[in-house]
């Protein structure tokens, strides 16, 4: 257990709470700007012109637009030639058309936030003339029932997907894989398999449950203090001791009072480092996302998450040490064992835990389920405790409004991991907080749940390439919504995500 373990854990959501008045003021304040700049840049004599540069080498001009435009620009020097040289007609207003236009080629990808200008390889891109599409649904055996969050990959290979709520999905597979095995899986379900197809597919799967096929001998007791030390002990051999570079889908929902108010939803990187080193951490790059917004305002209340996939990209228990026994064999929690289930067609110990002392800071209950031979975590579901609930506001509520009270309900989260020939990576994260927001001026009530989900739809080796700059990460201060512009539909056809059901769609429209 790491000393700063606990901690770590709790500020999967920071949030923002203010007044409402005080948020509408602030928007005026934004229009006043933005009309401002506007007003300079539509002059007669600025509009249509340009600025022509001539036999101008690719690094001098990205420091003329830095200069210019005020432009930050983090590029990966290897795909850039620096000394090949152009002429160039500059416009006042700088577009990311523009930019992909003079930057962008074959395999290459431009992007604009705000003033800063992103070149880099397109990577975790699946081109729809060079993939199979297979989609469908998943349902349960007995009750035909839609099953959602059915793990669905392909054997020994490190993608996959996962179902909706509604037991849909949409898996695009490359076509160099055709013929191999997609896998679908959940935790007490036998997994079933078909063959990859030729061409686009639609499937219905049915999963039936395991429970009468455990053999006898596997239901015996077993220490559950042995098989965390165990696991504790094996972190090296299930996990990569490699960086690796892995892409994720992101998507984070605000609903106050069973209402969407919030959806965003991104596509973004990430640079892992080894399981063996603690102590680097991991940089997310935002590739591009798409937000839809209630055409109401949030009651009195603007509700906002920071630093969503920047926290949840660190959400990893195994290499955070949290919840296992630390090098000096001490753990903050009691082990108790509660039986096997499959997952993966393989037998895992379900294993509860709970902490030794709850008096201070904040503490977790849940189950581990740590697959039987290899004893590699392979999923985790926990929460807060009730005490640690009643301690949490502090650490959850980062800003809130004199005239507001907030008061978190509940705060759990699901961490899955998926096997890569003999390892284990990570596969998903999920989390969900539950707040009461008090109006002590008009006396009224709403609560807030949040969701923010992490799909990692494919793995890598890291290699030279796959770099990072730090120019380029997303901040623990940033909010993804802020983040997010235009939507473009065909880019999603290139990426596996979690399709969204019925309910958010009507968000998005």
């Amino acid at each position: 257990m790491n000393s700063d373990g606990v901690t770590r854990l709790s500020i999967i959501w920071i949030l923002s709470v203010i007044s409402f008045f005080f948020r509408k003021k602030l928007i005026v304040t934004c229009v006043v700007s933005l009309f401002t700049i506007g007003t300079v840049w539509s002059g007669d004599h600025q509009r249509d012109s340009l600025i022509i540069l001539d036999d101008i080498s690719t690094s001098a001009l990205i420091d003329s637009l830095t200069a210019i435009h005020s432009l930050d620009f983090a590029y990966d020097a290897d795909i850039l030639n620096g000394s090949e040289k152009r002429n160039i007609a500059v416009p006042y207003l700088i577009s990311e058309q523009w930019l992909e236009e003079v930057f962008g080629r074959d395999g290459v990808e431009v992007r604009l936030i705000n003033n800063q200008v992103i070149i880099g390889r397109r990577r975790g891109r699946i081109l729809s003339s060079e993939a199979v599409r297979v989609s469908g649904r998943v349902e349960e055996a007995l009750s035909g029932e839609p099953m959602p969050m059915v793990n669905i990959g392909l054997t020994g290979r490190p993608m996959g997907t996962i179902t909706n709520d509604a037991g849909y999905f949409e898996f695009l597979v490359p076509e160099q894989f055709k013929g191999e095995q997609m896998v679908f899986s959940h935790l007490g379900y036998i997994g079933e398999k078909i063959i990859v197809p030729s061409r686009d597919t639609m499937v219905v799967v049915s999963l039936a449950s395991s429970s009468v096929n455990l053999p006898e001998v596997n239901i015996l007791y077993q220490d559950a203090d042995v098989i965390m030390r165990r696991a504790s002990q094996r972190v090296v051999e299930n996990y990569p001791v490699f960086p690796t570079f892995l892409t994720a889908f992101f998507r984070e929902t605000i609903q106050q009072d069973d209402r969407f108010v919030d959806v965003s939803e991104a596509v973004v990187e990430i640079l892992k480092p080894s399981y063996q080193n603690v102590f680097d951490q991991e940089r997310v790059r935002f590739i591009r996302g798409r937000k839809g917004r209630e055409t109401v305002d949030m009651d009195l209340i603007n509700f906002r998450l920071v630093g969503g996939p920047y926290h949840f990209s660190r959400l990893d228990v195994v290499r955070n040490g949290d919840f296992f026994y630390n090098e000096e064999g001490y753990s903050q929690y009691e082990y108790t064992f509660n039986g096997v289930d499959i997952v993966f067609d393989r037998m895992v110990y379900r294993v509860g835990f709970e902490p030794i002392n709850d008096a201070e800071s904040l503490f977790y209950k849940g189950e581990m389920r740590i697959d039987a031979e290899s004893y590699a975590l392979v999923s985790i579901e926990f929460e807060l405790t009730s005490a640690s609930i009643r301690r949490s506001r502090s650490y959850l509520v980062q800003r809130d409004a004199r005239r507001f009270r907030t008061t978190p309900l509940f705060a759990r989260y699901l961490v899955e991991y998926r096997p890569w020939g003999d390892l284990w990576v990570l596969s998903r994260v999920k989390g969900e907080v539950n707040l009461r927001v008090v109006d002590r001026n008009r006396r009224q009530r709403t609560v807030f749940h949040t969701v923010s989900e992490m799909l990692v739809s494919d793995h890598t080796r890291a290699a030279s390439q796959h770099r990072i700059r730090w120019a380029e990460t997303f901040r623990p201060s940033y909010v993804l919504s802020e983040h997010l512009g235009d939507f473009d539909p065909e880019f999603w056809k290139e990426y596996n995500i979690i399709q969204p059901d019925e309910t958010l769609e009507k968000v998005f429209r």
